[in-house]
């Protein structure tokens, strides 16, 4: 029975309401807490995001490499490095969005490199790149420009062409390859300086192209 009362008291001092201090303490804590773990998810958002754009870059950088190689087979007229750029299952989506498989587009590349005279000044610059999380596709909008002869109303002239479209590419067997063309537009030509409109068959004797006169 002595016992019982210290018993009493005890369970009443543990169970008392906590002081102001003891909430100021508790508040405190909590808000350091809060802080130290915004901060570190900051730094790991930063980390992750500087690591992408580390992959980005590099991935940006091989494919400029990869269009460089290209943009040399075309002028050496070799048809057969220029496909070996390709996946078996490269096709292209046209602004009439008409689909061309790989065979045609094969035949499309013969057909320019016979008919235009080289070398072809082919520039390739890439504007904007999405890579997959596994880095495996990249995905580019690509402004592509190109300077060539060619025979045309019985006369050599020059052409003056330029596009933008999005280039998909993928990782494949160790080496990045050229899967799908899409989105293709803000396509110009330009003949001996004068602006022709790239759908038509050239007419010496037409006048300059003007898409945006009547907008």
């Amino acid at each position: 029975m002595g016992a019982a009362p210290n018993s009493y008291i005890y369970r009443d001092a543990t169970n008392a309401a906590p002081t102001p201090d003891a909430l100021l303490n508790d508040k405190c804590a909590n808000m350091h807490l809060k802080s130290a773990l915004a901060l570190l998810t900051l730094i790991c958002s930063g980390y992750a995001y500087s690591q992408d754009s580390l992959a980005v870059d590099s991935v940006k950088r091989i494919l400029s490499q990869r269009y460089e190689q290209l943009a040399a087979a075309m002028d050496e007229r070799d048809l057969s490095k220029i496909v070996s750029f390709r996946t078996d299952d490269f096709h292209s989506i046209g602004p009439d969005r008409r689909v061309l498989d790989n065979i045609m587009m094969k035949e499309y590349s013969r057909q320019f490199i016979t008919n235009n005279i080289p070398p072809y000044n082919i520039k390739n610059t890439i504007l904007n790149l999405r890579l997959s999380e596994n880095r495996i596709v990249a995905v580019a909008d690509v402004l592509q420009e190109a300077i060539r002869k060619r025979e045309l109303a019985g006369k050599v002239r020059e052409v003056k062409t330029s596009v933008v479209q999005t280039e998909t590419w993928v990782f494949v067997n160790e080496q990045w390859k050229l899967k799908l063309v899409d989105n293709v537009h803000d396509q110009k030509r330009f003949v001996d300086g004068k602006r022709v409109d790239p759908s038509k068959p050239y007419d010496p004797n037409a006048p300059p192209f003007e898409p945006d006169k009547d907008k």
